[in-house]
């Protein structure tokens, strides 16, 4: 009988295959590529226009044109199976590959909280929760620094240890100023079935250069017909799109 992988299991069975692949580019380069392939790939059936959706099918295709050895590509599909498994076991996974791997920039303070001291911070924090759910449905919860999505990963495992749906019962927004955090937050976000709009942005200046919906968003809004703690004065019309600070919710 063979026995799952272990998150930690996980971590090191993802870096090894990974370091594996195509020597030519830097480990860095590899995990980058993988976690913004696989976003450009989720991302897409969440685009607000077809322009976007557009935009996303080509970065993708721009990153795939950079590898000469293409099995490279065809091996991520299997890293991405990798990180599902972990994910769904409750670790924060793509964090502690980013730090076993020294990809963090530790020069301007970048680290990511343990995924231990994330689950007693979420257990501290949400103690109210059940109180919050059965007076608004479900709870919103900002994430102005993101990282990996750690701290929203062990808010999620939090609830669902109190008996509560993290994909119906919690709503987030997630922001970080890297573009590899910002990959790797809507990554495990999604994979983690939770509702957010996570953006690429600076919480400090409020700047704003992408942004895009998880796909378990769809079903929370089918659930509770808002993506607010408090119903809309009207509901829109059935031919009207759904707006939502500012995006349509409207699928391609």
């Amino acid at each position: 009988m063979t026995h799952p992988l272990t998150p930690k299991d996980c971590v090191s069975a993802f870096i090894k295959r990974l370091s594996a692949l195509d020597r030519e580019k830097s480990p860095y380069d590899k995990f980058r590529d993988f976690c913004e392939m696989v976003f450009c790939a989720k991302a897409k059936r969440m685009a607000q226009t077809r322009e976007r959706a557009d935009e996303l099918e080509d970065r993708y295709m721009q990153i795939v044109a950079t590898y000469r050895n293409k099995g490279t590509v065809r091996a991520y599909p299997e890293l991405l199976a990798i990180a599902v498994t972990a994910i769904h076991q409750g670790c924060d996974f793509l964090g502690s590959v980013a730090t076993q791997m020294e990809v963090l920039n530790a020069q301007i303070g970048q680290f990511f909280t343990p995924y231990d001291v994330a689950r007693l911070i979420a257990i501290v924090s949400l103690e109210d929760s059940g109180a919050i759910i059965r007076q608004n449905g479900f709870l919103t919860l900002q994430e102005p620094a993101s990282g990996a999505g750690g701290m929203v990963l062990a808010a999620a495992d939090t609830l669902a240890q109190q008996g509560f749906d993290p994909g119906l019962h919690m709503l987030v927004y997630a922001t970080d100023l890297s573009p590899l955090c910002f990959h790797m937050t809507y990554l495990q976000l999604s994979i983690r079935g939770i509702p957010a709009l996570v953006t690429h942005g600076n919480s400090l200046t409020l700047e704003t250069f992408a942004r895009a919906w998880t796909w378990p968003t769809v079903a929370f809004y089918d659930h509770h017909g808002r993506l607010f703690p408090d119903p809309p004065p009207e509901p829109p019309a059935e031919d009207e799109p759904v707006t939502v600070f500012g995006e349509q919710l409207v699928l391609l």
